[in-house]
């Protein structure tokens, strides 16, 4: 599975948009199972070839993926992905806020879920069309400019939930509702009803998610040291949220996996 890395030719979508991924895999290799562990923002996945399925893995069963889908953060270990086949994919990693603000719905119900999405006419076909994932950025860019439209200031806590997800989950969340003004009930109010989430799991899952993003990175490097990056100075602490929230022990967690080649690679 190769992953591309394309960053939006539009600065003043940063605040909305992480930027984007193209992902492909060009080889059928009998069916291949991915975990996928908790994350703590929304994206949306455009199917352009192929397709795969998500086993819920509470019931078994298999979940026909939309061809276009907007995704919610996930809690924990929810789903694994089966992919038989070929496959291409384009997708928008958003800010932790972003998604109910330009797509109407509630964050909190997107939690560990998905649900379909319309693309503008003739956009999906336009990117079909496109074999280099770095020209799809621009047409997204238009689109996502059409959905921000004359929003211009940013609130708040949205701006403190993306400055929390660059630090990695590190840091104080009290230092964070005083930046906003308000008090620290108010904040956690406000925070999970733009994200979903509430802060101290919000920093939780993007700590969990930064240690499997190094780990993929770099397979041979030890979990100690990855659990030192990521924050944590007690081992076992980082244990017990590793397990919580992608239901294997750390050691485990690679064995299985399909590996993934990002191209080029990047800082999270």
């Amino acid at each position: 599975m190769k992953i591309t890395i394309v960053e939006s030719g539009d600065p003043d979508l940063a605040h909305w948009l992480i930027g984007y991924l193209g992902t492909t895999i060009s080889e059928a290799r009998g069916m291949q199972r991915r975990v996928i562990p908790a994350r703590p923002n929304c994206f949306i996945q455009i199917v352009l070839e192929g397709g795969h399925s998500l086993i819920d893995i509470d019931t078994d069963e298999a979940l026909p993926v939309p061809q276009v889908g907007l995704f919610g953060p996930l809690t924990h270990h929810r789903y694994d992905m089966d992919i038989g086949g070929p496959m291409r994919t384009f997708c928008v990693r958003l800010q932790p806020a972003a998604a109910g603000q330009l797509f109407g719905l509630d964050p909190v119900a997107l939690v560990d879920g998905f649900v379909p999405i319309e693309l503008p006419p003739g956009l999906f076909e336009h990117l079909q069309a496109l074999d280099d994932f770095a020209a799809m950025a621009e047409p997204m860019d238009r689109w996502f400019k059409s959905l921000v439209g004359t929003r211009r200031e940013e609130d708040p806590v949205s701006q403190a939930a993306r400055l929390l997800r660059q630090r990695r989950g590190t840091g104080s969340i009290q230092e964070l509702a005083e930046m906003t003004g308000l008090s620290l009930r108010q904040f956690q109010r406000r925070f999970q009803q733009l994200t979903g989430l509430n802060p101290k799991h919000f920093a939780r899952i993007c700590r969990v998610a930064h240690a499997v993003h190094l780990k993929e990175l770099v397979p041979g490097a030890s979990w100690t040291a990855i659990a030192l990056d990521c924050g944590y100075s007690d081992q076992s602490h980082f244990i017990r949220d590793f397990k919580a929230l992608t239901a294997t022990l750390p050691r485990n967690f690679l064995r299985g996996q399909t590996p993934l080649e990002r191209f080029p690679r990047w800082e999270e």
